[in-house]
């Protein structure tokens, strides 16, 4: 069974949903509600914003959110953040 999961990358979604609920928790409230972690590549998580002004200030507060992050997710697995603006997902 685990051959067929990670055959169909099951064990990589598992992992990148994991650190998008570590992202979720680690900027919190309001910031949560404006922005959306989208993918993770190569230790480079992408984050959707709603705005530019966002994007900005989770550029500024990249290091505080990598760091809150750091004790949530496997050692090695985010090294990097990067952010695009557009809508979000009407899931969230």
């Amino acid at each position: 069974m685990s051959a067929v999961v990670a055959s169909i990358g099951g064990e990589h979604r598992a992992r990148e949903q994991r650190i998008f609920a570590a992202y979720a928790q680690a900027v919190g409230g309001p910031l949560r509600q404006h922005t959306q972690a989208e993918r993770l590549h190569e230790g480079t998580l992408f984050v959707r914003v709603s705005s530019s002004a966002l994007a900005h200030q989770i550029t500024l507060l990249k290091r505080e959110i990598l760091t809150r992050m750091q004790p949530l997710v496997p050692p090695g697995s985010v090294s990097d953040l990067r952010t695009r603006v557009g809508p979000l997902d009407a899931r969230q």
